[in-house]
């Protein structure tokens, strides 16, 4: 699979297009703290679809907490990969939580309590997800010492955030953001060796409801911490820059 560090990156440029897009429907230009916002919340939702792996770093953001939530979410994608007709799959990862259905079931429940609850849920949402980017992105080695300077940022910034809450963060933006998140994470894992159920359980791919898609054929495809992650990661960066580069000078990202 693409590491923590590419999918939060790939997250983060998803992000960014969602603001500048929102900004030309709309015609009302994002703020730069609207743009921040919701490239942390993609961000972040491009690492939830790994939460369904107990040794991933996903897992280990808040340690025992997030092992143990890790935990149910991998026994209950297997549950629901073995009752739709999964063949042999000994575990939860890269199972349910890595498919399209998961990341429309993901933006209809953000969509609902945002527009349920607003202000508190779209803050709640914030901090989450932004944590799990902060963790994502951190260097081994300053994982190493735990989940304190994550939380710290993440609390910084999710109060900095809800004592002005940007008016674009309406409940079908928070909802794309978050579907655009656990989307690209897929994408970031069907360009590897190990491909994702993209489409299961609707779609067989070879026969088989919960075959695994590969969007590259096989020299092509890459391996987690190669050569290959590393030009992902730098791809994702680059298109970030480029995309808020191109948002401002447009005039749809503004101060």
């Amino acid at each position: 699979m693409v590491m923590g560090p590419t999918h939060a990156m790939s997250g983060a440029a998803a992000g960014a297009a969602v603001a500048v897009v929102t900004a030309q429907l709309t015609g009302a230009p994002a703020t730069v703290a609207a743009t921040g916002v919701l490239a942390g919340v993609t961000a972040g939702a491009a690492v939830l679809p790994d939460l369904d792996h107990p040794s991933g770093t996903a897992a280990r953001t808040l340690g025992p907490l997030t092992w143990l939530l890790s935990v149910q979410v991998n026994r209950a994608a297997a549950m629901v990969a073995e009752l739709t007709g999964a063949r042999g799959r000994a575990s939860g990862h890269r199972t349910t939580t890595h498919t399209l259905l998961f990341a429309c079931l993901a933006a209809a429940v953000t969509w609902f309590a945002v527009d349920r609850w607003s202000h508190g849920v779209t803050v709640g949402i914030f901090a989450a997800l932004v944590l799990l980017a902060l963790h994502s992105l951190a260097r081994p080695w300053a994982r190493a010492w735990g989940a304190v300077g994550s939380v710290v940022v993440a609390v910084v910034l999710t109060v900095l955030v809800s004592q002005s809450l940007p008016d674009m963060l309406t409940a079908p933006v928070m909802a794309t953001a978050v579907g655009a998140g656990c989307l690209v994470h897929c994408v970031g894992d069907a360009v590897t060796k190990s491909g994702v159920p993209l489409f299961a359980p609707f779609a067989p791919v070879h026969g088989d409801r919960w075959g695994r898609l590969h969007l590259l054929p096989g020299p092509l495809q890459i391996r987690a911490s190669g050569p290959g992650d590393s030009a992902v990661m730098g791809l994702c960066t680059l298109l970030l820059a480029v995309v808020v580069a191109q948002g401002w000078r447009s005039g749809l990202i503004v101060v």
